[in-house]
């Protein structure tokens, strides 16, 4: 295990990848934790209270949010490994095909895109499964909701003070863009909801 973990840093240092998968994870996260609180939100206000229904609809979101999280980093970072590889080649004048750096710039790519489709599900699964529990448990699907509000908002409090650490931005600045973009999400998908039921 040890030396895959190795080998996977490896593959992002020399390909310079790291510090992009991880903004790049960190924002497909952000993305999941307000799909989550959306989707959440959604189940609840359906009234359609079936725990099986929800655990499909909730895995249908996640498996989508992991394809479109991984599609959308592993395409970026090819053209990006890609554009790196050729200038190298033009700066020493000479082939890299076979060597570490070709090798990095195959694999990068492919690594970028699991850390992000991965954060995306995680981000819809860990706001999603207190609103699941309630069901499976057959508590009052209220607090499930209300529970999954409140870790999405926890979530976004968390990200908000890891994008502060990244990007050195101001804590609360940070902190409070991510918490308010993410509220303003459940509002919205509260607001169709409610629309929608009224029709």
């Amino acid at each position: 295990m040890m030396g895959l973990l190795r080998r996977i840093r490896a593959v992002l240092k020399v390909g310079r990848a790291a510090e992009f998968a991880r903004r790049l994870a960190l924002m497909n996260f952000f993305e999941g934790v307000t799909i989550g609180s959306g989707l959440a939100i959604g189940l609840y206000l359906s009234g359609n209270f079936s725990y099986h229904a929800s655990l499909l609809t909730v895995l249908s979101v996640a498996v989508g949010s992991a394809i479109s999280g991984f599609m959308g980093a592993w395409m970026a970072e090819r053209i990006e490994q890609e554009h790196r590889l050729r200038r190298i080649e033009e700066a020493i004048l000479s082939d890299l095909r076979g060597t570490l750096y070709q090798r990095a710039a195959q694999r990068a790519p492919i690594l970028v895109g699991t850390f992000n489709g991965l954060s995306a599900a995680a981000g819809v699964g860990v706001v999603a499964a207190p609103f699941l529990a309630s069901l499976l448990l057959g508590s009052d699907p209220l607090t499930g909701a209300v529970a999954s509000v409140a870790v999405s908002i926890a979530s976004l409090t968390g990200v908000g003070l890891v994008l502060e650490r990244t990007m050195r931005l101001d804590p609360v600045f940070a902190v409070k863009r991510i918490v308010a973009a993410g509220l303003a999400t459940m509002l919205l998908v509260l607001t169709i909801d409610l629309l929608i039921g009224a029709l």
